[in-house]
C-alpha cells in the first residue's frame, strides 16, 4: 500500500513538472512596432541568402483560412508581408497577412503537440492567435505561444517549402527568427533601436520601395530614365556583374525597385533590390577610377563596393555618391536614351549626375 501511495505521488509530481515545463515562457516579451509591414526570416538564412521567409503557399495575391505557413525565398508576393497588432493578453501580439487584417496567424486547433502546423484562420482573438517575442539579442527572436511552445521549422530545415510549426521549447538555429522592415532592416525591441547606431553620412534616404529616375528624364520623358538591371536573352536580370542602365518604366518592377538600407554599425547605405534583398548595387571590382561601371552583386553590407551616401540638392533632386567620393551618373551625359549605362565619375554638376526617388506605390517624388 505504501509503495502504491509513493508511486502515485511520484506520478502526480512528474505530471506537475511536465505541465510547468510546457507553459514555461518569458514573463515579459519584447515591445515591438505595430501596424507596419514586416517580413519574418529564419536565422538559418539571415545574411546568407534571401531564403527562409514566412509566406503563404503559392505566392498568391491573397491568403485564405486553412493555408499553412511555410518558408520561401523573398520576392514581391504580398503573402510574404505581415503586420503585428497587440493582443488582449499583455505582452502578446497577433500577426495578420498585411493585405487582409481579417485573418490571423494561427496554431491549428490551438494544440500543443510537437509538429502542429502554424497557418492562417479567421481572426477570433483566441490564444491560438497570440504570440510573444523573446529577444535573444541582435534582432534574433524566439516566438512563443501562450502554451509555452515555440514557432520553428519542420525537420530543422529552411529549404523552400518547409512548413512552419510549433514544438516544445529548446535551443537551435531553426527556432530563431528575424523581423525585418520593408527596407530589410532588422527590427529591434523599442528602446534598443538607437543603441550603437552610427550616424549616416550625407542626407537621409527614404524608407520603403523606390524607383530611381534620372533628372534628365523626370520632366522631359517621364516614362524613361529609370535605373534598372537589363534582361539577358533568357529574360533574366539577376546575375552577378549585370551592369545597370536606364530604361523604360515598363520593365519588371523587381528589376528597378530599390531599398536604401543602412546597417547600424556603418555610416553608409547599401542600395539593394526592394523585392530581393540579396542583390545590390556594387562598384565593379571595387575600383574607384572614373568610368567604373555600377553593376549588380550579391548583397554584402560589409563590402565597401556597396557603400553609398546621398546629397539632397533641393526639391527632391539627389546626388548618389560612392564611399570614395565619386558620383553615380550616366555614362553618356548628353542624353537619357534607353540603355544608357551608369558608372561612377569625378563629382561635377550636370543633370546626368542627379536623380529623383519615386515611391513605387504612390508615384510621388520623395522630398525630405
Amino acid at each position: 500500500m505504501m509503495k502504491r501511495t509513493l508511486l502515485s505521488i511520484a506520478i502526480v509530481a512528474l505530471s506537475m513538472v511536465m505541465s510547468l515545463n510546457l507553459v514555461a515562457q518569458p514573463s515579459r516579451g519584447a515591445v515591438l512596432p505595430v501596424g507596419k509591414k514586416i517580413t519574418i526570416q529564419s536565422f538559418v538564412h539571415k545574411g546568407r541568402s534571401n531564403q527562409g521567409y514566412w509566406e503563404l503557399p503559392g505566392g498568391k495575391s491573397s491568403a485564405k483560412k486553412g493555408d499553412n505557413l511555410r518558408v520561401w525565398a523573398l520576392d514581391n508576393a504580398p503573402t510574404k508581408r505581415f503586420t503585428l497588432v497587440r493582443s488582449k493578453q499583455n505582452g502578446y501580439y497577433e500577426i495578420y497577412p498585411a493585405n487582409d487584417r481579417n485573418l490571423r496567424v494561427d496554431v491549428a486547433g490551438g494544440r500543443t503537440d510537437n509538429g502542429t502546423n502554424v497557418g492562417i484562420w479567421d481572426a477570433n482573438y483566441s490564444e491560438a492567435q497570440r504570440f510573444l517575442f523573446k529577444h535573444l539579442g541582435g534582432g534574433r527572436y524566439k516566438i512563443y505561444t501562450p502554451k509555452g511552445t515555440i514557432v520553428n521549422l519542420k525537420s530543422q530545415s529552411a529549404a523552400n517549402g518547409t512548413n512552419v510549426q510549433v514544438w516544445r521549447d529548446h535551443n537551435g538555429a531553426h527556432n530563431e527568427w528575424y523581423l525585418l522592415d520593408t527596407r530589410g532592416n532588422v527590427i529591434l525591441p523599442e528602446g534598443e533601436n538607437a543603441v550603437g547606431d552610427v550616424p549616416v553620412k550625407g542626407d537621409k534616404a527614404p524608407e520603403g520601395a523606390y524607383l530611381i529616375q534620372s533628372a534628365m528624364s523626370k520632366d522631359r520623358n517621364p516614362t524613361q530614365g529609370f535605373l534598372q538591371f537589363p534582361k539577358d536573352d533568357s529574360r533574366k536580370w539577376k546575375k552577378k556583374g549585370n551592369k545597370t542602365e536606364i530604361s523604360y518604366k515598363t520593365y519588371p518592377k523587381d528589376s528597378r525597385t530599390f531599398n536604401f538600407y543602412k546597417p547600424k554599425d556603418q555610416a553608409y547605405y547599401v542600395i539593394h533590390m526592394a523585392w530581393d534583398s540579396d542583390f545590390a548595387l556594387d562598384i565593379a571590382g571595387g575600383k574607384t577610377t572614373k568610368g567604373t561601371p555600377v553593376h549588380g552583386w550579391t548583397t554584402n553590407s560589409k563590402n565597401p563596393n556597396q557603400h553609398f551616401y546621398l546629397k539632397h540638392l533641393g526639391n527632391g533632386r539627389y546626388k548618389i555618391y560612392h564611399k570614395s567620393g565619386k558620383v553615380v551618373c550616366l555614362k553618356d551625359n548628353k542624353n537619357d536614351n534607353n540603355g544608357n549605362k551608369v558608372h561612377i565619375w569625378d563629382d561635377h554638376n550636370n543633370l546626368s549626375t542627379e536623380w529623383f526617388f519615386i515611391n513605387e506605390e504612390t508615384g510621388k517624388v520623395y522630398v525630405p
